[in-house]
């Protein structure tokens, strides 16, 4: 190990006296777990071992490259956390309170910053652009709580991206919805083929209110999400929709679970793949009926499209029912271009390229059409076609 670089047990050492004293339980709890492994069903595609010896850079730095900015979006209020530290202003971690899993027990013993966002009563904020950067070869814990009081409503766009160099970063997102507020949560992950992120977004529910999540995976070299949905009142809902398309060596893996826990509750999840080149993804998505969530109505769909021989998809969607008056389905589909649909575009007058790629992007769309705020989808529908070969024919579709 060089001078230049540290442990996780240095970098907790490091930390200032009363902050480890605050944050040992969560550090033993790390310690006694360590990294996930296969052995763990959660787990199974997934390997994290590398992660226990890894080292990062002493102190990250707070710059970053000016040449990939965040998207412009015309009356967002917009903030910045670079390598785990805020752009401007000084630190403020929200307390943790998830330290349940290794993860997010090492993100809760050494997080420096992060985003406490409160939304009073009836209130609607102005839409949010949050960036995360990675890099400087460091690692980086961000721990963010969002807060939204009866009737309030919001839209956050998570944007992550990297500087190309190795990094590891991980991010706890404790989100709670009072009776009848919305919170539209839109994410990218757009980080470079030498990142690591790991992600836990744990949301509550209450009576009559509304999660909307849209995602859209891109880059990273090991990319993992625990998005955890409870619906915890009557007339909760949540629309939880993803696309990840891994190129590369990439290996991504999403876990969702739904928990219908009161009665009237409803789930709509739809998810689409694109695995090309080498790349890996996982799916595994779980939607349980407590005993108590009667009328449930609850649907699940996952389409994943093997564009190269080397690709790889593992998908599980699961359903646990413990009520007898529900409305479920679920259902999972792996597959490749429908050659036929590619010759009678080719028969229109589209070269081989372009024809497969605008079956991949109308693939694609059947997700990020559900993004309500026309920017926020023309910014991913932007940086989606961005990843396709021939991405300029193709720009007009956007």
């Amino acid at each position: 190990m060089s001078a230049a670089t540290i442990t996780y047990a240095q970098a907790f050492e490091r930390l200032p006296a009363d902050l480890r004293e605050a944050r040992r339980e969560a550090w033993q709890r790390f310690e006694q777990l360590g990294f996930p492994t296969r052995k763990q069903e959660d787990w199974k595609y997934t390997d994290l071992s590398a992660l226990n010896a890894a080292n990062y850079a002493l102190e990250a730095s707070t710059s970053f490259d000016a040449a990939s900015p965040s998207p412009a979006l015309s009356g967002w209020d917009a903030l910045r956390f670079i390598n785990g530290r805020r752009e401007n202003g000084e630190a403020a971690p929200p307390s943790a309170k998830l330290i349940d899993d290794s993860v997010s027990a090492l993100n809760a013993a050494l997080v420096r910053d992060g985003l406490d966002l409160r939304i009073g009563r009836n209130q609607q904020s102005k839409p949010l652009l949050l960036t995360l950067a990675s890099g400087s070869a460091g690692m980086s814990h961000l721990r963010h709580r969002l807060h939204l009081e009866s009737g309030a409503e919001a839209t956050v766009l998570l944007d992550l991206r990297s500087d190309g160099s190795e990094s590891l970063s991980t991010s706890v997102f404790e989100i709670e919805l009072e009776a009848n507020s919305k919170l539209r949560l839109l994410r990218i992950q757009d980080l470079g083929d030498k990142n690591t992120d790991l992600t836990r977004t744990e949301v509550h529910v209450q009576r009559d209110a509304h999660f909307d999540y849209v995602g859209l995976d891109l880059g990273g070299a090991l990319v993992r999400h625990d998005l955890n949905v409870f619906l915890d009142g009557p007339g909760a809902a949540t629309n939880v929709h993803g696309v990840f398309a891994p190129g590369g060596r990439s290996h991504f893996d999403t876990h969702t679970r739904i928990h219908h826990v009161a009665p009237h509750t409803t789930s709509r999840e739809i998810f689409r793949g694109l695995v090309r080149d080498k790349a890996n993804a996982v799916f595994n998505g779980k939607i349980v009926v407590h005993k108590d969530a009667q009328k449930t109505d609850s649907e699940q769909n996952v389409a994943t499209l093997l564009l190269a021989p080397g690709a790889q998809i593992n998908a599980k969607p699961e359903l646990e029912i413990y009520a007898d008056d529900v409305k479920c389905a679920h259902g999972a589909t792996c597959g490749q271009l429908d050659e036929m649909a590619v010759y009678y575009l080719r028969s229109r007058g589209l070269d081989v390229e372009t024809a497969r790629n605008v079956l991949l992007y109308t693939f694609a769309h059947t997700v990020l059409s559900q993004v309500s705020d026309e920017q926020a989808r023309n910014e991913m529908q932007r940086r989606l076609l961005s990843r396709l070969p021939g991405a300029r024919s193709l720009e007009d579709l956007a």
